[in-house]
């Protein structure tokens, strides 16, 4: 391993990594967005398409193995080719997979599709999954690395959260008659004796949507043949300037070293259960009584409080160096009680006050998707010089794995809906015990932060 010397390397920053960070943080949400489309308008899905439960959970899992499938290559791209390629086949995969969505077609060309487009859709996620890391050590310098991976990765929470508001504003959930009288919820009428007042906005509703997603990804992908350049003329660290191990030699380092399955494992666990339980929120919420809306609109709430809070969060680690785990155990500490609460709620331990259900609810979201991203970050603190876009190709593909067996979970008949609120409880306490019984080495910081402090007054270095 080589690396660059402060005497003979300028170091700059750039305004333009503001503009990268905007497009690939934009793609992030739009391809989140496309992937979750579907759980928040679930009865919508099942009258237009004629599906079921078990094909909504399904529509995760096909953007969750287009993902699992392109990361090791994405991770090669990323490593040989750079950024702009990468984001170049992610954007134009997302643009295929969403015009597939909305081709005008009938019911059995479209059960083919759109698990196509959903798939193709779920490649184009995986340079999310690899290049967070990679952006922000590339442009950003040691003050602002944790704020960007963090911005970047949460704007995938943020096109989760907007599919809770945007989906059911624009496609009307059914409106159903039981022998031509207003079905409520809570009364049992059998599908022979159902029929839907509403039947052609939503199918109109659902056209809408589709289309709004193609044109969006088109956009993306224009911008990004416009301008993205892979690095920057001058880095804007010591470390961005620092040669990595090599891809195969990182990958062993990597798999060899406990410390990384300390930290995958956990981020893969929890992170994989507490995603896909919020995006399937509608579907283990309904039988307790909530409305697809009503549960839209407390994901996207809690997704929402998230991705301000995780900037929070992001920021006091770029503030208070060497503090990441202690802020991450806070943060999962607190969610834990959140999520039990919810969780005696539910089950009716604790009496049910409208108020507490909904803030028990928010808060836990707030607090997991907050400390979540801060994985990507601590991880490549400590297996420093291992490449970033080996670190979280490796974080992603595991934590797709682990999404995916969940959603498969869900299809075992009979299985119920209770069982994922325990699942994330638990996976949460996992969070803090782990981290704790973890002891956290600060590897690139301690070869960048003497070089930063150094340059503190140097105008030119921090120019905005």
């Amino acid at each position: 391993m080589t690396t660059g010397s402060t005497q003979v390397t300028e170091l700059r920053v750039h305004g333009v990594r503001w503009y990268l960070l905007s497009v690939v943080s934009l793609h992030c949400c739009l391809q989140n967005a496309v992937w979750a489309a579907f759980p928040p308008i679930a009865q919508s899905a099942k009258l237009v398409y004629d599906w079921t439960d078990s094909d909504i959970n399904m529509s995760l899992i096909y953007g969750n193995i287009g993902t699992i499938v392109l990361l090791l290559p994405m991770i090669w791209i990323v490593f040989a080719k750079g950024m702009r390629t990468a984001l170049l086949l992610s954007t134009f995969l997302t643009a295929i997979g969403t015009a597939l969505k909305a081709l005008p077609v009938g019911n059995n060309l479209n059960s083919w599709l759109i698990p196509i487009g959903l798939f193709l859709n779920g490649c184009g996620g995986a340079v999310t999954s690899v290049g967070a890391t990679v952006l922000s050590e590339t442009w950003f310098p040691p003050s602002q690395r944790a704020t960007a991976t963090v911005f970047y990765l949460v704007s995938a929470a943020v096109g989760g959260a907007l599919v809770f508001i945007v989906g059911p504003a624009v496609v009307p959930e059914p409106i159903a008659l039981c022998d031509n009288i207003t079905w409520s919820k809570k009364s049992n009428c059998s599908e022979q004796n159902k029929s839907y007042i509403n039947s052609h906005e939503v199918q109109e509703g659902l056209k809408v949507l589709n289309i709004t997603e193609c044109s969006l990804a088109v956009l993306l992908l224009i911008s990004v043949i416009f301008h993205f350049p892979n690095k920057p003329l001058h880095p804007p660290s010591v470390t961005a300037n620092t040669q990595r191990l090599g891809l195969r030699e990182g990958a062993r380092t990597a798999v060899r070293e406990w410390r990384f399955w300390h930290l995958a494992l956990c981020c893969a666990i929890s992170t994989s259960v507490y995603a896909s339980w919020l995006t399937t929120a509608e579907v283990v919420l309904h039988p307790f009584g909530i409305s697809q809306k009503e549960a839209g609109w407390m994901s996207f709430s809690g997704a929402i409080g998230g991705t301000l809070f995780g900037m929070v969060l992001s920021r006091l680690s770029d503030i208070f160096h060497r503090k990441m785990k202690v802020i991450m155990m806070a943060m999962f500490s607190i969610a834990t009680v959140f999520f039990l609460l919810f969780i005696l709620m539910l089950i009716e331990v604790v009496p049910n006050e409208h108020w507490l259900f909904y803030f028990a609810y928010i808060a836990a979201c707030v607090m997991t998707s907050g400390a979540q991203p801060l994985y990507y970050e601590i991880a490549c603190e400590n297996l420093f010089p291992v490449s970033e876009a080996v670190i979280s190709g490796f974080l992603a593909f595991l934590l797709n794995v682990g999404s995916s067996l969940f959603l498969l979970v869900t299809l075992i008949p009979g299985i119920g809906t209770m069982w994922p609120n325990w699942a994330v409880f638990v996976t949460s306490l996992l969070s803090v015990v782990v981290l704790y019984l973890f002891k956290e080495e600060y590897r690139r910081l301690d070869i960048d932060l003497p070089v930063s402090q150094s340059e503190d007054s140097d105008p030119e270095h921090n120019r905005f």
